[in-house]
Formats: C-alpha cells, sequence, structure tokens
C-alpha cells in the first residue's frame, strides 16, 4: 500500500514539474517587460536621487568633505581601512571627521557626562538595538570595527543628524 502511494505521488509530482512551462516559453510579452524595465529604471533614479539628497545633508550637517588624505592625525587616519570597508567611497572622508571631533580616533572615549561611547560616540540606550538591527548583536560599543559598522548603518538608516560636530561647520 505504501509503495503504491509513494509511486502515485511519484507520477503525480513527474506530471506537474512537466506542465510547467519552460523557461522559453516562460518569456513576459514584450509591454509587460518594458513595464518591469521601466518600473527598474524608475527605482535606480529614486536610488540616486536619495544619495544626492543624503550626500547634500551630510554636507550641510558636517560640511564639506572631500578628499581630505593627510588631514588627519594618525588616531583618526588608523580607522581608514575599517571605515573603507563600511561606508561607501564618498562618505569615508565624512565618517573620518566625525570620528575626529567626537572621540579624536580613541575606540575607548567616554563622554563625561553622558553615556556616548567609543569612536562615534553611540549613546549607551541606544546601542543595543541599534547594534542587533546592524547586525552587530551583543556587541560592545568600544569594540571599534562594530561601532564603524553600526555607525555606517546609521548613517543609511537615519541619516547623518546623529552626529553634530560643531568643529566642522
Amino acid at each position: 500500500m505504501r509503495a503504491m502511494k509513494r509511486r502515485i505521488t511519484a507520477i503525480l509530482l513527474t506530471t506537474a514539474l512537466l506542465a510547467l512551462p519552460t523557461a522559453a516559453s516562460a518569456t513576459a510579452p514584450p509591454e509587460l517587460s518594458d513595464a518591469r524595465n521601466a518600473y527598474r529604471q524608475s527605482q535606480r533614479e529614486i536610488a540616486e536621487q536619495r544619495h544626492e539628497q543624503m550626500l547634500v545633508e551630510l554636507r550641510l550637517t558636517n560640511g564639506p568633505y572631500g578628499d581630505s588624505s593627510g588631514e588627519f592625525t594618525w588616531a583618526v587616519a588608523r580607522w581608514r581601512p575599517v571605515v573603507d570597508r563600511y561606508f561607501e567611497y564618498d562618505r569615508v572622508d565624512w565618517a573620518l571627521r566625525i570620528i575626529e571631533c567626537e572621540s579624536h580616533g580613541d575606540p575607548q572615549a567616554k563622554n563625561p557626562i553622558s553615556s556616548a561611547s567609543g569612536l562615534f560616540q553611540h549613546l549607551g540606550s541606544l546601542w543595543p538595538d541599534r547594534a542587533a538591527a546592524a547586525g552587530w548583536k551583543g556587541a560592545d560599543v568600544f569594540d571599534p570595527f562594530a561601532n564603524i559598522a553600526v555607525a555606517a548603518w546609521l548613517l543609511d538608516n537615519g541619516g547623518p543628524s546623529h552626529w553634530v560636530c560643531k568643529a566642522h561647520r
């Protein structure tokens, strides 16, 4: 009886698979392909506009930034390879300037009057949720890799307003 059920199931599955359209017969009509391509293009344009808007916000919030290689002290510049890894290329110098302003490149920096800690001075009460959302659940705020990665995530998901360094206005 079980063998018969298995055989019937195998036949039904094979029949169902054979009835599926092949890749060649499953091509979309031209108008659907055109609509799909137009949609994808509009999404790319929206993403580019959002990216440009974020760059403007970065400049307004923390001043102009460009290639400032050599402008940073060693304490800040040593984090460039890590920042390069997590931030988009056009945000690296901005991120290094925030590190310079917030912690002077000291991953163990702690604000004496608040819970702000680490290179980007993340607030202690917000760190666990932000770290988890960024994929660094349980990471220590003083871990420079986690601190930088979470800052990159925060910039992408909340914009630059989390950091206002008056030294760079």
